[in-house]
């Protein structure tokens, strides 16, 4: 029980905290990185596929109501990303920072190309723009930024290889 309330405490701060106060800090030409989304990269990988995709949709719906238009866009992209990310923890390399990193990058990235296809009315002339100017260095910096919070998760015991 003691590692289940360690392992949400962890996600929820880093998804809102990191989001809210950090990611305003770190931004650089304002490419902020995606902490929900590491967050729940991170979720999947500790708990699996149920607690992601219950937090996955938790995380977009929060994200969603800052656009209206798009009202559950966000929640079903995260409950599905986080239900694949939990499948996919059994196959992947504990302990490789860079496997991590890879992992959160692409995670960004199959987001934001679902998203702003969905916001540009499936294509458009501000989407491959966008995607290259906003979502590529997102996901690099996301994917790079991830790498000292799961070595953080993995110092307080909350990732571990499961036999």
């Amino acid at each position: 029980m003691r590692v289940f309330l360690r392992i949400n405490l962890f996600w929820i701060l880093t998804a809102f905290l990191g989001d809210v106060v950090v990611g305003p800090l770190m931004s650089i030409a304002g490419i902020a990185p995606d902490f929900p989304l590491i967050a729940l990269v991170f979720l999947a990988l500790a708990a699996g596929s149920y607690p992601a995709t219950v937090a996955g949709f938790l995380i977009g719906l929060i994200a969603d109501l800052t656009n209206p238009a798009l009202l559950g866009v966000q929640a079903l992209l995260d409950s599905c990303l986080g239900f694949g990310l939990g499948r996919l923890r059994r196959r992947l390399a504990y302990g490789m920072p860079l496997v991590e990193a890879m992992v959160v990058a692409l995670a960004v990235l199959a987001h934001d190309l679902v998203y702003l296809l969905v916001a540009s009315g499936g294509g458009g002339d501000s989407f491959p723009l966008r995607f290259i100017t906003r979502s590529l260095p997102t996901a690099i910096y996301s994917g790079l930024l991830s790498i000292p919070v799961l070595r953080l998760a993995v110092g307080l015991g909350l990732l571990y290889r499961e036999d």
